[in-house]
């Protein structure tokens, strides 16, 4: 057999088998789909979160941002075709920016607060009333 033609039908066999395994994948893939996303909210309900927020797919899960039955911020990681919460961490709140644990967290609060000038501190614009004519 010449070399060429050996080249060419060994070439034609590789293929064909690529092929077939990508027909195979995909064919797995259309069996197993993922909840929708209303579906995704309703497990989430009935299991007792409240402000579900931002349902997105994120490296194959979902990702929420509710509040959990305790009454804080999580993120939630759900599973896809279960619609099972696989991770959950909790989410830090921007009013606790500055708190970290330390007895410093309040003064920082105030400092930060006189920086930008709170509305509280600023000075009131006195109302002018119109001369009345006579």
């Amino acid at each position: 057999m010449r070399p060429l033609t050996f080249t060419a039908l060994l070439a034609t066999v590789f293929f064909s088998i690529s092929s077939h395994a990508q027909d195979v994948r995909s064919a797995n893939t259309d069996k197993v789909k993922w909840l929708s996303i209303p579906e995704v909210h309703a497990r989430l309900e009935s299991a007792g979160y409240r402000n579900i927020e931002k349902i997105e797919r994120e490296s194959g899960s979902y990702e929420v941002k509710a509040t959990d039955q305790a009454g804080r911020r999580i993120k939630l990681y759900v599973h896809p075709h279960t619609g099972e919460v696989i991770d959950q961490r909790q989410r830090d709140s921007k009013r606790d920016k500055y708190d970290r644990g330390n007895a410093r967290s309040n003064q920082r609060n105030s400092l930060d607060c006189n920086e930008r000038r709170c509305r509280d501190d600023l000075p009131q614009q006195e109302t002018v009333q119109p001369a009345t004519a006579k």
